[in-house]
């Protein structure tokens, strides 16, 4: 790897951490405050994803549509459209996601979500027949007491239903994560993914405004909503997935550790959410275990290695 491209990934990883953690903070501050409802931040985000996702779309085939012409030799490759079922499973993780973030703090919401996370990979893993190194046993041990220290003594700190939202979208979104893992062009895949969310938003906008009298919507509201659509969500996978085929599947996963601390400290920050004991220590056992799952998958690949003298 030339230097040039070592810095490029490097900025791409980065950039894209801000972007993930930025989008926690962004999604706390507009619910929190009451700007927005959440199916209206949902929609408005998702659909904003979609546009943002549609524009650089557009860029990319007219770069392809010059290269053919320059080209004329040059083979097109068919555009992968994704699929309805992990559409699906994007539509659920944002839904989920906005209605956890208003009742559970920004820092606790993405820590709940990296480590849910993570953990549900490996439980799939295991299912798959994969056996897991003792450093994982013990990282997944760490994660799940870190995570329990967190809820305990009572369910109100966080709230409850707050930490139920934020599973299910952090399960939703290893779910997507694993259903991606096929794509061999991930940022079409993407794209359209969240195309096919659009009908998605328009069938639970009518169900809220036949159902419910909380959707409301205001101008700082609906910025938010954009920004985090177009902006941390649509842009923030597009260098994500630049960075990926340059990076470790474990730097990927060890990187990902980064944005509950990033969201913390942002949420600090800008909303004014404090950083509690509780939080800090949860935080230092939780994902001092996950780390333990990555050092765990490396000797994996290690003795895996070792073992394949081609």
């Amino acid at each position: 790897m030339t230097r040039s491209v070592l810095l490029q990934s490097t900025f791409f990883t980065i950039a894209s951490l801000v972007a993930f953690a930025a989008n926690a903070v962004i999604c706390r501050w507009a619910l929190d405050h009451n700007l927005i409802d959440p199916i209206s931040f949902t929609s408005l985000r998702l659909g904003s994803g979609a546009a943002s996702l549609f524009l650089v779309m557009t860029w990319f085939q007219w770069q392809k549509s010059r290269a053919t012409q320059t080209q004329p030799d040059s083979v097109v490759k068919p555009i992968s459209r994704g699929s309805w079922r992990a559409a699906i499973m994007l539509f659920l993780y944002a839904l989920t996601f906005s209605y956890g973030y208003v009742a559970i703090s920004t820092a606790t919401g993405a820590l709940v979500l990296a480590a849910v996370v993570q953990l549900t990979m490996i439980g799939y893993a295991l299912k798959n027949g994969d056996k897991l190194h003792t450093a994982e046993w013990i990282g997944v041990s760490l994660a799940l007491i870190g995570l329990l220290y967190l809820v305990y003594p009572k369910l109100s700190t966080p709230s409850w239903w707050g930490l139920v939202m934020v599973v299910a979208s952090a399960y939703a979104w290893a779910l997507y994560t694993l259903n991606g893992k096929k794509s061999l062009n991930p940022l079409s895949d993407t794209a359209f993914n969240f195309y096919r969310t659009l009908p998605m938003i328009v069938m639970a906008s009518l169900l809220s405004f036949l159902f419910t009298k909380d959707v409301f919507i205001t101008e700082k509201g609906l910025l938010l909503a954009i920004i985090s659509g177009g902006v941390t969500t649509g842009l923030g996978y597009i260098l994500w997935y630049s960075a990926l085929p340059k990076i470790s599947s474990s730097l990927a996963s060890a990187s990902q550790l980064l944005v509950p601390l990033l969201a913390a400290f942002g949420a600090a920050w800008l909303i004014n959410e404090p950083i509690t004991l509780r939080l800090v220590i949860a935080a230092t056992v939780m994902l001092g275990g996950l780390g333990l799952v990555l050092i765990g998958r490396n000797q994996h690949r290690k003795a895996a290695l070792n073992k394949d003298p081609s």
